[in-house]
């Protein structure tokens, strides 16, 4: 996540008039240079804007494609997420851009009806859930430079789940709805998700895995698990909770995690603030 510059901004706005960082006013070069000194295969970015954009295209050049950019232009941020391929690498077959709510319908049959019918907190669950335009970008990649057909093509996406701590079931839903579309986007083909899930692994409180970090890697999330909407929007008062009705037990296609393969455990820092130091970000995969 390189930071759209309406959120650059705001947090600088929000230092109170002290000094301004040294990484304020070359912060895009400077990101977009990484990525050229790294030399990735893919980069999978978020919060990429226009600027971000022409910044990271300028330092790359012509060795990169951006092979997948979705934007939310209705927003004051206009950023989006983006995946930039290395020419001699790869041949991009196909793009995909998506936002999670778009494709809920579709994998979750009668979700129009249920809406319609659905009253107190399941009624508000799903409103808040269509308000949020999170999105993906996906792509089915054929390596080069081999023999014909040695290499079966692989996927590759990137996401940006909703950010707000408060909001873990409606994370869990867009995490489920992102790996659904992308299960039937891959068709069979080797997948990897890189992107920023906006979830930590686990919570302080307990060490129970988050809702989003155990769906995507265990499979499956049980009603009891605190994240799960039947469990965190209870009846309270009048208003008639979510039931499982509304919202069931949760299952996909599960992803083994880069990072813990490599390390053994779970993720680097990959989000540091003055008031947050954790990882959000991840490198998932299935075969």
């Amino acid at each position: 996540n390189i930071l759209h510059e309406f959120g650059a901004t705001r947090l600088l706005r929000g230092r109170g008039g002290g000094a301004v960082p040294p990484w304020a006013k070359d912060r895009l070069p400077q990101a977009a240079e990484l990525v050229r000194r790294l030399g990735p295969d893919v980069a999978c970015l978020q919060e990429v804007d226009d600027a971000a954009r022409a910044a990271l295209e300028r330092a790359l050049g012509e060795d990169y494609d951006c092979a997948a950019w979705m934007q939310n232009e209705s927003l004051p941020a206009k950023d989006g997420c983006a995946i930039f391929v290395q020419r001699s690498r790869f041949e991009t077959l196909r793009a995909h851009q998506f936002r999670m709510r778009d494709v809920a319908e579709k994998h979750f049959p009668g979700l129009d009806g249920m809406r319609a019918r659905a009253g107190g907190m399941a009624a508000a669950l799903w409103r808040e859930f269509h308000e949020k335009l999170n999105m993906s970008v996906g792509l089915h990649l054929q390596a080069k430079g081999g023999p014909s057909g040695a290499e079966a093509p692989l996927c590759v996406a990137t996401a940006h789940l909703f950010w707000d701590p408060r909001y873990p079931d409606l994370k869990l839903l867009q995490a489920f709805f992102l790996a659904r579309e992308l299960e039937e986007f891959a068709g069979g083909r080797p997948l990897v998700l890189a992107g920023d899930l906006n979830s930590t692994p686990y919570h302080q409180e307990g060490g129970v895995a988050s809702g989003v970090y155990a769906l995507l890697t265990q499979g499956t999330l049980p009603l009891g698990h605190p994240d799960h909407p039947v469990a965190l929007r209870p009846a309270r008062g009048i208003l008639r909770g979510v039931a499982p009705a509304d919202v069931p037990e949760l299952s996909v296609a599960p992803f083994r995690s880069a990072y813990l393969d490599a390390q053994g455990s779970e993720g680097p820092v990959t989000n540091a603030s003055r008031d947050f130091s954790g990882c959000l970000d991840y490198v998932l995969y299935r075969s």
